[in-house]
């Protein structure tokens, strides 16, 4: 470890690091938010060109370690007052309140100065960028440089995903460092480097890119063994996408987001209103006891006499260790609740609740900050929310390892759980994204693109022929099966998820037994489907040592429980294993129009969001209509299937006013 304070031994290093071809970074941080790239302050900074390691602090706030203070206890005060001498068990021993004292710091190199002679490697396209949890390093120092570090990149945390998706261990450098370089990591000093001496950060730092570099080693040759560099490349080049959608963020309207805050708060407070009403009595809305004795609680009782479905996590441990069961074994959520929707007036006031608070402390308040009321297990707790707006635009984190398919997840917030813009809140939270003055937003959406993967991979005669001739895939199913349009999207779309029979009778209005009755002619008439299904478990279940499924681009997701003795595992394995090649093949289309339209677009527009199948760009309004050409050339431009691929485009300056 060579620790840098002086310019003579950061020229010598950055020498070094020219010379080469690689190196790896990471980053330690300070401030209020030292968890947003965008905002927070890099403090320390490790590199390793995979031989030597360096790490420079700029501007570490402490030196040795001296002590360890602790505050006087009450004993004190009337022991000083008395005149006697205070004893050492006057001290306060709560670890929480110890203050640590140091020396002062050692002289160090300005951030300025760091980073405005790393820029040229940072910009080089020669240099390898390795790092873990690479976007946010990358984010981090981009404010530093006038622009995100070029490609290309190695991400060990998206390379460890790939390489094995199932979680089996964490993703984390601590968990990758043990798992695949033998490296034991002690994980903690970087969450708060201002409690800790300036040697215990400097060894900190180093390790982390002395690991990081370790794993790298391991995992190129595990990408390439494994044939996943079809797949890693494209997940690099979005990274590199995402990175700049964080830091172009997403601009908000606040008048309206303030003006949805108090709407939302009068809707929750009728909500509430109405629930007590149809209850008869006032209770505790957030408890789940209270909930199991109204709903599935017996009629004489004061219940509804509703029939419980869904056990707790609880319930399901005392049914298999064969325990008498109670109606408190029984889940009281949304998706438990569902069931009896449109059957029962206090479960449908519950929903409207639920939904009406989860709107409010999911988007609103984060958005704008506050207090946030989180109930887990019926229990209650506050928190205190910094606002994730910083100067009316949002910055979302996009991960790239949030879904076994492949697909974004997303969080500060979370964006793909955004209510449908069908729905009249779903339509009042998207048109909080606004398009910037002077500017429009230009929403492309892929039309059907789950049906589109069903089709091309199956063959199904009907479903390309209808693709072909640019006719209305659900209809077309709908006639066949002598159904009107909505049942025929839904048995195609069932057969994407896995969804049962009880499901698809709620939505489509018919009894389970018809839904049965439904999907089996749907298997008969569309007879490539279930074949496709049945070919993709086989061929999964034959994959060793562990089944999986691939996708388009080789993605591979594994699926141990294929090969499960307990019957239900394997059943819930085989609905993955087809909605993978489905949802995960869907998913890597739009990763590859996403790269696709980043280099296409012009220059003054720029990709802000992602949501499933959408991609939300702002474009001056004199470049929109060009922009929307541009997109739509790189989304349908996907060439990878025996179908076409359709966008649909619209140019608005609300999000909401897409659809």
């Amino acid at each position: 470890m060579n620790v840098i304070t002086d310019e003579s031994a950061f020229f010598s290093m950055l020498e070094k690091l020219r010379a080469g071809e690689i190196f790896c970074f990471d980053v330690e941080t300070l401030g209020d938010h030292r968890g947003d790239p965008w905002r927070n302050n890099v403090t320390w900074i490790s590199i390793s060109d995979g031989e030597e390691s360096w790490v420079i602090p700029m501007g570490h706030p402490n030196g040795d370690f001296v002590e360890s203070q602790y505050p006087l206890r009450e004993s004190a005060a009337q022991r000083i007052e008395k005149g006697l001498l205070i004893r050492p068990q006057d001290y306060s021993t709560d670890i929480k309140k110890e203050v640590k004292v140091f020396t002062d710091p050692p002289a160090q190199l300005t951030r300025t100065f760091v980073f405005s002679h790393l820029a040229d490697i940072f910009k080089s396209d020669r240099h390898l960028k390795i790092g873990h949890n690479l976007a946010f390093d990358l984010g981090s120092v981009t404010k530093y440089l006038d622009g995100v570090p070029s490609a290309p990149y190695f991400d060990t945390m998206i390379a460890a995903f790939q390489v094995d998706s199932s979680k089996s261990f964490g993703y984390g450098l601590k968990d990758v460092s043990k798992q695949y370089a033998g490296i034991e990591m002690v994980k903690g000093v970087g969450a708060e480097i201002e409690k800790y001496s300036f040697d215990e950060v400097a060894r900190y730092s180093d390790l982390d890119v002395v690991a990081t570099i370790e794993v790298w080693k391991v995992l190129r040759e595990r990408i390439e063994q494994d044939n996943l560099s079809k797949v890693f490349d494209l997940e690099m080049q979005v990274l590199r996408v995402v990175t700049e959608m964080r830091l172009s963020g997403a601009l908000l309207d606040t008048e309206a987001l303030t003006s949805l805050k108090g709407r939302l708060e009068i809707d929750i407070e009728e909500s509430k209103g109405k629930i007590f009403r149809i209850a008869g009595e006032e209770f505790n809305i957030n408890s789940t006891a209270v909930k199991q004795r109204l709903l599935y609680g017996s009629k004489k009782e004061g219940g509804r006499g509703l029939q419980p479905k869904l056990l707790t996590l609880g319930g399901k441990e005392k049914k298999r260790t064969k325990v008498e069961l109670s109606i408190l074994d029984y889940s009281v959520s949304a998706d438990a609740l569902e069931i009896y929707k449109g059957n029962d007036q206090l479960v449908d006031a519950l929903l409207e609740y639920s939904d009406l608070n989860k709107l409010l402390t999911t988007y609103v308040t984060p958005y704008m900050g506050g207090v946030v009321v989180r109930v887990t297990n019926g229990k209650s707790t506050r928190q205190i929310k910094a606002p994730l707006l910083d100067r009316g635009r949002l910055h979302t984190d996009f991960n790239q390892i949030g879904a076994a398919t492949g697909r974004f997840s997303s969080r500060n917030p979370n964006l793909q759980n955004v209510p449908a813009p069908g729905s009249e809140y779903g339509k009042l939270i998207r048109n909080l994204f606004v398009a910037p003055e002077g500017h429009q937003l230009v929403v492309a959406d892929y039309s059907q693109i789950e049906p589109r993967m069903i089709a091309s991979f199956s063959k199904d005669p009907v479903m390309l022929e209808t693709y072909r001739s640019g006719g209305d895939i659900y209809t077309a199913i709908g006639e066949t099966m002598g159904v009107d349009r909505k049942a025929g999207k839904v048995l195609v779309l069932s057969i994407a998820y896995g969804v049962g029979a009880d499901k698809i009778a709620r939505q489509i209005g018919c009894t389970a037994t018809d839904a049965t009755q439904l999907l089996e002619e749907f298997s008969e008439k569309f007879k490539n489907i279930p074949k496709l299904k049945h070919l993709t478990i086989r061929t999964a279940r034959k994959k060793a040592p562990v089944p999986y499924v691939g996708t388009i681009t080789g993605r591979r997701r594994y699926l141990p429980d294929l090969v499960s003795r307990e019957r239900w595992l394997v059943s819930k394995a085989e609905r993955q294993a087809f909605n993978t090649l489905i949802q995960g093949s869907a998913a890597d289309v739009m990763k590859i129009a996403m790269v696709r339209a980043f280099q296409m677009v012009p220059e003054t527009s720029k990709i802000i969001l992602t949501v499933h199948d959408e991609l939300v760009t702002t474009a001056p309004q004199d470049h929109a209509e060009e922009t929307a050409e541009r997109i739509r050339e790189a989304m349908e431009g996907v060439n990878l299937f025996k179908v076409p691929l359709v966008a649909d485009i619209k140019i608005v300056d609300k999000w909401g006013e897409a659809k």
